[in-house]
C-alpha cells in the first residue's frame, strides 16, 4: 500500500551545478523546503557522474580512458562474495558511498537532522542505466551477463537500502529514487529487453527502501513504472507529456492506488528558462492535469498526487539557470499547492 503523498510539493531531481557543498545542501533546502533533496555535484568531481557514483565501490569495476570497465580478477571475486553475504543478512554498509564519491551527502544528513524535516530525497542511477554503462571482458554492457548483473542488482539494492538508512538515521522519512534514463532506449535496437525482464531488474533494486520512485528524463515505455510497485513516476512534463498522458490505462491504475506523479514541467533547457514565468507554467501544466479528470480525477486530486520539479538535473547548467528553474519550481509549486490547501 502506498502511503506518500506528494501533496503539490517542490523537489529536485539531483545533480546541482555547485562546486561547494554547503552551497548546494543550502540551495536544495531554500528551493525544496518542504522535500530537500541530496544534491549530487558532477563538476566536483567525475566521481558523482551519474553512473560513476552509483558504481562507486561495485567489486571489479575500473574507469579507464573515460569508460567504466569491469574486470573479473581475484579482488572482484572476493568483493562478490562480501556483497552476497551483506544481502543475505541485510548489511547494507555494505554499499556505502565512499565521502569522495558523495561530498555533498553528510552535509545534508545534517541538515536534515538539524532543521528536522519530516521528509527527504535522495537518489541513485539504476541498475539498467548504470548496467549498459559498464563493459565486461567479453565487451558486452554488464547487464547481459547473468551472473554478473545479479553481482549488480544486489549491489545497487544494499546501496538503496544504506542511503534510505541516512536519511532515517537523520530523523526524516526517506524516499529514494532508482532513476532510469537508459530506458530512453526501451523498444529501440539499441536494447533488446522485454517490459517484464526490465521491471524484475528494476524492482529488485527498489526493494531496499519502503518508498522509491524513479525517474526517466526522454520517452519511454512508462507502462514499466506506472504498472510496477513505484510510490512515485518522475518524467519531463515540458517535453513529453503528450507521449505520457496516452498510457490512459496505465495511469488510471498508478493514481487510482495513490501513486504520486512528478512534474518535470520546469525546463532545463537556458532558452526555455530563460523565458518561463510560474504563470505560463501553471497554465501548461494544469491543461495536462486536467486532461486526467477523462480517466474520473479530480484536478485537485490530481495535484495531491503531485510533485512539481525540474525536468531533468540541473549539473551541467550554469549556476544563474539552474537557480532561476529552481525558484521557479519552488514558486510554481507555493502557488498550486494554495488550491490544496483551502
Amino acid at each position: 500500500m502506498i502511503t506518500f503523498r506528494g501533496n503539490c510539493r517542490a523537489t529536485g531531481i539531483g545533480s546541482l551545478p555547485h562546486t561547494d557543498p554547503r552551497a548546494a545542501v543550502e540551495a536544495a533546502f531554500t528551493f525544496s523546503p518542504e522535500l530537500p533533496y541530496w544534491p549530487q555535484l558532477p563538476k566536483v568531481s567525475p566521481r558523482e557522474g551519474m553512473n560513476e557514483q552509483a558504481l562507486a565501490g561495485m567489486p571489479g569495476v575500473r574507469a579507464e580512458n573515460g569508460k567504466l570497465r569491469l574486470v573479473q580478477d581475484e579482488a572482484f571475486y572476493l568483493g562478490v562474495e562480501k556483497i552476497f553475504t551483506a544481502y543475505e543478512s541485510g548489511e547494507a554498509a555494505a554499499a556505502a558511498l565512499p565521502p569522495e564519491s558523495a561530498c555533498a551527502l553528510d552535509g545534508f544528513c545534517t541538515a536534515v537532522q538539524e532543521r528536522g524535516v519530516p521528509q527527504a530525497k535522495t537518489q541513485i542511477a539504476g541498475p539498467i542505466t548504470v548496467g549498459m554503462a559498464v563493459l565486461g571482458e567479453d565487451g558486452n554492457p554488464i547487464l547481459y551477463d547473468e551472473v554478473v548483473r545479479d553481482v549488480l542488482v544486489k549491489f545497487l539494492h544494499l546501496r538503496v537500502k544504506w542511503l534510505a538508512g541516512r536519511l532515517r538515521a537523520a530523523g526524516a522519512e526517506p524516499v529514494v529514487f532508482v532513476d532510469e534514463p537508459f530506458l530512453a532506449a526501451f523498444g529501440t535496437p539499441l536494447f533488446g529487453w522485454s517490459l517484464p525482464q526490465v521491471r524484475a531488474c528494476l524492482e529488485a533494486v527498489t526493494a531496499g527502501a519502503e518508498t522509491v520512485g524513479s525517474h526517466c528524463c526522454s520517452n519511454t515505455d512508462w507502462s514499466i513504472f506506472l504498472g510496477g510497485s513505484l510510490a512515485v513516476v518522475s518524467f519531463d512534463a515540458f517535453a513529453f507529456a503528450e507521449n505520457f498522458l496516452v498510457y490512459r490505462d496505465d495511469l488510471q491504475a498508478f493514481l487510482s492506488r495513490v501513486g504520486t506523479i512528478a512534474w518535470g514541467i520546469v525546463p532545463t533547457e537556458p532558452e526555455a528558462i530563460a523565458v518561463a514565468t510560474v504563470d505560463t507554467l501553471r497554465d501548461r501544466l494544469l491543461a495536462q492535469i486536467d486532461r486526467l479528470g477523462q480517466l474520473g480525477f479530480s484536478r485537485e486530486q490530481v495535484l495531491r498526487q503531485s510533485l512539481i520539479t525540474p525536468a531533468c538535473g540541473l549539473g551541467t547548467r550554469s549556476p544563474d539557470a539552474a537557480a532561476r528553474a529552481l525558484a521557479l519550481t519552488r514558486d510554481l509549486a507555493a502557488n498550486l499547492s494554495t488550491t490544496i490547501r483551502q
